[in-house]
């Protein structure tokens, strides 16, 4: 096999194989150790010990295999030794805290390896990270992720009772003319609702600011092309919005009370970092 070339195969350790990991790896793939080290360490590689356990990520280069284990090998050439860019943490708290994920970079990982997330990124930093929303790769801006499960379950009950409000900046093709409004359209035949505020408009395009009142997937994106302004830079949605800079998408605030401290919590990213 070719080390340019895309690999990806599950395969059941079976007698006669090898029962190191790297070993195991390196016969099937054909890759150098060195590049599988980098897979490993990267998170390409999948292990079930049991039928009935589930897959986890391995990246420990000598881990014993056994007859009941099920290995999963992802290698993609293009993400080995792909530039990162880094996240970085904007807040302070001990039990949770709001990041700022940089466009380009993941939320979570996939199958092909997490470390182009930012979830790996914040995991590294604090020994133990859960997710609590996400946001497109493509786009930019705060997030929460949290330190303990005690505290996974307590933010994640949060967001999932609408108890947080989350705005968004966005620039969009189109000069729109309404100062303010709410688009009240399905997605995928649930409710869906976007409030927005312009912010400034530009020759050929708007800057505003949006506030989601359901979340639905690619809700922001999906309903501005709905009504005829696409998101800039969007390369999923819209007709002519093409865009060097990227989408222009920014998660810029998020309102809560901190469920440790009752503090009331209106963190906004710096204007640097926001479109206006």
């Amino acid at each position: 096999m070719s080390d340019n070339k895309q690999i990806v195969f599950k395969k059941p350790w079976r007698e006669g194989d090898p029962l190191v990991l790297i070993d195991f790896l390196a016969k099937y793939s054909e890759l150098s150790k060195g590049i599988l080290k980098k897979v490993l360490n990267n998170g390409g590689v999948h292990v079930r010990v049991f039928a009935t356990s589930k897959l986890a990520r391995v990246r420990r280069a000598t881990k014993e295999l056994t007859k009941d284990s099920l290995i999963e090998f992802y290698y993609d050439p293009k993400l080995t030794d792909i530039q990162i860019p880094e996240g970085r943490e904007l807040t302070k708290f001990k039990e949770w805290g709001i990041w700022y994920k940089p466009a380009g970079l993941m939320s979570q990982g996939n199958e092909f390896g997490d470390h182009c997330s930012l979830m790996r990124q914040v995991e590294k930093a604090k020994g133990k990270a859960w997710l609590i929303h996400r946001l497109d790769r493509e786009a930019s801006g705060l997030m929460v992720f949290a330190y303990t499960l005690k505290s996974a379950q307590i933010l994640s009950k949060i967001f999932q009772d609408r108890k947080v409000r989350k705005f968004y900046q966005i620039e969009i093709l189109g000069v729109l003319k309404h100062d303010s409004g709410e688009i009240d359209k399905q997605l995928d035949g649930k409710e869906a609702r976007t409030l927005f505020t312009v912010i400034e408009r530009r020759e050929h395009t708007t800057i505003v600011e949006v506030e989601l009142l359901t979340g639905r997937l690619h809700q922001i994106r999906r309903h501005f092309d709905s009504i005829g302004f696409p998101v800039l830079g969007d390369p999923k949605y819209g007709v002519g919005n093409k865009n060097e800079e990227g989408m222009k998408l920014v998660a810029t605030r998020l309102i809560l009370k901190d469920p440790f401290s009752k503090q009331d919590i209106d963190f906004s990213l710096s204007k640097e970092l926001s479109l206006h």
